[in-house]
This record gives C-alpha cells, sequence and structure tokens, in this order.
C-alpha cells in the first residue's frame, strides 16, 4: 500500500487547485483521474474554455451581420468544422499546462484510473491501494438527463458533446432550460446560423438574476430572432419535430433538428463505492458535506462541484482557499458561506451579479438600500447601443450614508463582468460607497456607471435642510 499526505479524486478545478497548494507546501500528493484527456475538469473541456471560444466567434459573425446598415452586406452560417477546429486548438493550450505530464514534472504524483474505496482509510484503483492522511473528492458533476417520449429519435446535445459531436450547424435547436447554459449556447448558435428556440419551465429565463434583468435578456434574444417559450415543457420528440406544452394546456408544434439540453446538473459519485468509505448521501444523491467541506468521514473532504452547493469554477477555487485556511490553522475555523459569490452569464450583453440576492438577503434579514441605475442616459451606451442596460446596487441599510459599503450588485450590460469587477473589489475590500464616487473616471469608460450609481445613492440622501445650509454658506463666503 502506497502513503500519502494528501490524496485527490478529479483533475478539474478543485482538484488541480487542491494538488498545487498540497505540492507547494511540500506535501506528498497523489492525483487521480479516471480520464487522461479530461486533466482541467468541465471547465476546460466541456464548459468555460469551449464555450468561452464558441461565444468569441458567435460574436465576431454578429457583429459582421450588424454592419449592413452601414453598407456592407454579410450572410452565411458558420462552418462548424471550422469552429471546432479553432475551440480545440485553444483547449489543447491550455490544457498543455495542466495535464498529467506537466503536473508530474511539477513532483506531483499522478495516477490515471477509476478510484473507488476499498475502507474508510483506503483507495484502490486498479491493482494498487492507497491511503493518507485525508481524501478530498473533486470529482466534479455532469448534466442532468432530460426524460422526453422520442428523444431517441433526434439529435440530442449537451455541453459535454456539443463541443465534439455538433459538425454541422442545426437549421432549427430547441434548447431545453432557460439558465446560463442554455442562454449562452443558444444565443451563440443562433448567431451562427440556426434558428433557436427556447423552452424554459420557469416563469423567466435566469431565474437567480433579478427579474427586470431577465427581461431585458429576453428582448435583445426577441430582438435577435430567438424565440422564449416560458412556463412550458417539451412533451414529445420525433426526428424533425418538437411538441410545446404551456402550462396554459396549449400546445404547439414546432420545427426541430436537434435539442440542447441544458436543465442543470448533478454530482459525479460514479463507481467511488462511498457506502464503503463511510460518505453518506443526501435523499437527492448528494455528498453529505458540513460547513467545512467535511463528509460523513472526518478525513474526506468534498470540494468543488461534487459538494453539491454553486458550481462554478471560481466557485472551487473559494472552496479550495477555506479548505486549505482551515487545514492549516484549525482555530477559529471559517465556514463556508456565499456572501463573496459572484457569477457572469457571458451571453450579449453579459449578465454579472455579486453578492448575496435580493432574496436571500431579505431570507437572512439583512438590512440593506438598493440603488436602481438605468443605462437609458449614459453616453457609452448611447454611443455603443446598449442604453437598454441596467445596474442594481445593494448597499447597508444602515449608518451614515457615505461610510456604507457595498453588500452585492448587478448589471447587465456589454462587458458586464469586467465592469463590476471594481465593485466587487471595493465590497471585499470594505470601501465606502463615497470613495467610488470621489474617483475621477477617464471619459468615457463603460464603468463610470458604476460611479453615476453610487452619486444616485448619494445625492437621493440631500435633504432639504442640507441644500438650504448649502446655499447659505455659497452666499456667505462668496
Amino acid at each position: 500500500m502506497k502513503k500519502y499526505d494528501v490524496i485527490i479524486i478529479g483533475a478539474g478545478s478543485a482538484g488541480l487547485g487542491n494538488s498545487g497548494v498540497a505540492n507547494m507546501l511540500g506535501l506528498n500528493t497523489l492525483l487521480i483521474e479516471k480520464n487522461e484527456h479530461h486533466f482541467g475538469g468541465d471547465c476546460t473541456n466541456f464548459g468555460c474554455v469551449p464555450s468561452k471560444a464558441l461565444i468569441h466567434i458567435a460574436n465576431q459573425f454578429h457583429a459582421a451581420k450588424s454592419i449592413s446598415r452601414f453598407g456592407v452586406s454579410c450572410s452565411g452560417k458558420a462552418d462548424m468544422k471550422k469552429v471546432l477546429e479553432y475551440i480545440h486548438e485553444k483547449q489543447k493550450i491550455i490544457r498543455d499546462t495542466e495535464d498529467a505530464p506537466a503536473l508530474r514534472s511539477h513532483g506531483i504524483d499522478v495516477v490515471i484510473g477509476e478510484a473507488k474505496f476499498k475502507d474508510k482509510n483506503t483507495l484502490q484503483v486498479g491493482e494498487e491501494l492507497y491511503t493518507a492522511k485525508i481524501i478530498l473528492l473533486c470529482t466534479g458533476s455532469k448534466p442532468r438527463e432530460a426524460k422526453i417520449p422520442g428523444i431517441e429519435t433526434t439529435t440530442v446535445y449537451t455541453n459535454e458533446n456539443i463541443f465534439f459531436d455538433c459538425t454541422e450547424l442545426p437549421d432549427h435547436l430547441v434548447v431545453i432550460g432557460g439558465g446560463a447554459i442554455g442562454c449562452e449556447l443558444g444565443q451563440s448558435l443562433s448567431r451562427l446560423g440556426s434558428k433557436v428556440t427556447i423552452v424554459n419551465r420557469g416563469s423567466r429565463i435566469l431565474k437567480k438574476e433579478p427579474e427586470s434583468v431577465s427581461r431585458i435578456l429576453e428582448g435583445v434574444f426577441e430582438d435577435e430572432g430567438i424565440t422564449v417559450l416560458n412556463n412550458s415543457e417539451v412533451k414529445n420528440l420525433t426526428a424533425t419535430t418538437a411538441l410545446i406544452e404551456n402550462k396554459d394546456g396549449t400546445k404547439q408544434e414546432i420545427s426541430c433538428d436537434a435539442i440542447l439540453v441544458a436543465i442543470g446538473r448533478v454530482v459525479n459519485t460514479g463507481t467511488l463505492n462511498l457506502e464503503a468509505g463511510g460518505v453518506e448521501l443526501t435523499k437527492r444523491g448528494k455528498i453529505k458535506n458540513d460547513a467545512y467541506f467535511r463528509t460523513t468521514n472526518p478525513k474526506v473532504y468534498v470540494i468543488g462541484d461534487a459538494a453539491g452547493t454553486y458550481m462554478f469554477s471560481h466557485g472551487a477555487e473559494k472552496m479550495v482557499r477555506m479548505l486549505w485556511r482551515n487545514l492549516l490553522i484549525p482555530f477559529f475555523k471559517k465556514k463556508d458561506h456565499q456572501k463573496d459569490l459572484s457569477w457572469v452569464t457571458f451571453t450579449e450583453p453579459q449578465v454579472a451579479h455579486f453578492g448575496l440576492t435580493e432574496e436571500q438577503m431579505n431570507d437572512q434579514k439583512i438590512s440593506y438600500y438598493r440603488q436602481d441605475q438605468t443605462l437609458e442616459h449614459d453616453d457609452r451606451a448611447i454611443i455603443q447601443e446598449y442604453t437598454y442596460g441596467q445596474q442594481k446596487l445593494w448597499i447597508e441599510g444602515r449608518g451614515r450614508l457615505s461610510k456604507r459599503k457595498i453588500l452585492s450588485g448587478s448589471l447587465i450590460a456589454p462587458n458586464a463582468g469586467e465592469i463590476v469587477q471594481e465593485l466587487e473589489l471595493a465590497k471585499f475590500a470594505g470601501v465606502p460607497i463615497s470613495k467610488v464616487n470621489d474617483r475621477v473616471y477617464p471619459y468615457p469608460v463603460q464603468s463610470r456607471i458604476n460611479q453615476k450609481t453610487t452619486r444616485g445613492i448619494l445625492h437621493a440622501a440631500f435633504t432639504d435642510f442640507q441644500k438650504r445650509m448649502g446655499r447659505i454658506a455659497f452666499r456667505l463666503f462668496n
């Protein structure tokens, strides 16, 4: 039996992060990954990297077609074989820095194979047995399957196969699910030339976002020719059609050459034989873990998507930092929380959010003040035609206004994910809103909207008495 300080199962964002920290500390580290071609996990192979490469190409198509009003015409559909070649080229550049040979060159032991628990302290891969002081489950997640009559008759894509199997652009694509994956990939394939219909069970797409943000994005989709069917389900599929039923009972049949299933994700437990390892599952099939990521086996922790809480690559990075802080300083341990969580949906326009949602703050009885700011009169938005945009900022609800700190923020606009980063940093560093208000922004950078929003908060607080005192001071001293 081979002994290690740390054994990590899974070479995705969480697994790579944990192995990097353990190796940096000089700990004897083993990383187990079942597929030698999947280093980097979902993010590199099926998620963030290929989808953003696809979005990059799709945005170029859209920009080219949008300039027809200025006298240049552009038409046609994308050659998906060339699109996939581009995506795979970029993936390889990134994967080559995090595959097995690269990790071994840094002193990390890597075993390719399927790991399973033999007992609470022992893992088996093939015929070899391994044990360690702690074992980290970083096995990620996979797309939830759709069970629809007739699904076997049509072409079915998920984020795990679309970047490999979609060598021909579907004429009519039905996207099942109105979350981030469905919206990002649906808009991209629409811009590349497919007729896209998004079928969403909920009352609006991107249900985590403020409703006004969802409606703005739905309006953009409509302008681009994407059909969004809310409160609807796909009830039956054939090789060429999809039967859609609305919650009010009405039905319609639409053309459908292929479907993209984007209805959520489930954690990977696979053939780990968790029962032998003393690791219990919840009734919904998730791995039981506490606020410190510890499972029902105190030697086993679960990090990343496998923890079943928030499924983001940067969420895994956050968990890695918190886990190792607690492992190395086990006094006054820090509990996992979502106050510093953020996300970006990379549609066009982008949708960015950081901090707790308004619903979460209400549930936790957190006092706040919310400022809504339209981009209708923002000069940069006027120039680049995104006056539909909107920013929301939640700040502390008590205390001297200029000293209050940012709690959360939301923005829908081109490059929203980049624009909000300074506000997120201000929140993280505890910077009062007056500091954002006092900055001098070059004109007309997009991030000036951050100052406009904080300025709106401060201006709204001026009382008639303060204005009168200002007039008196001006006349007295001038």
